[in-house]
């Protein structure tokens, strides 16, 4: 009897963790995004169902939005497109609040 207690609370145990934080590096990856070196990311979000989505919040001077855009191969004027992304569809939308840009990149 205490051998099969003490699996079992080795098997909670392990069901117990914490999943890891999702990385922004994964995020700009997934999404075909390059980050100037000029922004902070502030918050990494992941989640996952039928599809996958990143929300990624940074702040980065207002000059610099432009280069992120360029750099990720946006097209002038663009804040939202899909794009084929390591052979998936991920659908890229940014929005710009003075110094804080949010990224949200999903799959359909």
């Amino acid at each position: 009897m205490k051998t099969l207690l003490a699996a079992l609370a080795l098997l909670l145990a392990g069901c117990a963790t914490t999943p890891e934080a999702p990385r922004p590096e994964d995020a700009f990856r997934f999404g075909g995004i390059s980050m100037p070196a000029s922004g902070k990311v502030l918050e990494t979000r992941y989640d996952r169902g039928i599809d996958s989505r990143y929300v990624v919040v940074l702040t980065l001077p207002a000059e610099d939005v432009p280069k992120l855009l360029e750099a990720s191969n946006f097209a002038p004027g663009v804040l939202n497109d899909d794009r084929l992304v390591e052979g998936r569809r991920v659908v890229r939308k940014v929005s710009v609040e003075g110094t804080t840009v949010r990224l949200e990149l999903f799959t359909t």
